[in-house]
């Protein structure tokens, strides 16, 4: 268990699901970074929507759902110098093979598996993520 946005607690499992982090050095305007959550999370939507045909939705500001249940989260820390953004630290979690959820979340989440029953295969959603959203980070970062 560990803490989310507001203080609030996130759960991952152990087994199967998506967990990643990645470091990027900006230094670039904070304003070219705006909005850098929810494009994120629109590109995670398009990679499930492409690769296996699910649809999954916002919720803003930083969560993936399906039928207004939790599958993943979003976190973002920047660090600032001045009025520049000197990098930025991405944070993903995604329940993508979970089969059981926890009691105690059970009714506000659940997993990719749960719901349609396939298996995600991990490697793939994260080089898609990655492909795709380096072109998108490129554009944001390269006039600073």
């Amino acid at each position: 268990m560990e803490n989310g946005t507001h203080g609030r607690k996130w759960y991952t499992s152990r087994k199967g699901n998506l967990a990643f982090s990645f470091f990027i050095e900006a230094n670039c305007k904070i304003e070219k970074l705006e909005g850098i959550t929810i494009e994120i999370a629109e590109v995670i939507l398009d990679v499930f929507k492409r690769v296996y045909n699910i649809n999954l939705k916002i919720k803003k500001p930083n969560d993936i759902v399906f039928n207004n249940k939790k599958i993943g989260g979003i976190l973002t820390q920047t660090k600032l110098q001045g009025e520049k953004v000197k990098s930025i630290v991405i944070g993903i979690g995604i329940n993508t093979n979970q089969e059981e959820m926890e009691e105690e979340i059970e009714k506000i989440a659940t997993s990719i598996r749960k719901e349609f029953e396939i298996e995600i295969d991990n490697r793939k959603i994260i080089c898609e993520f990655c492909n795709e959203f380096e072109k998108k980070i490129k554009s944001r970062i390269k006039d600073y």
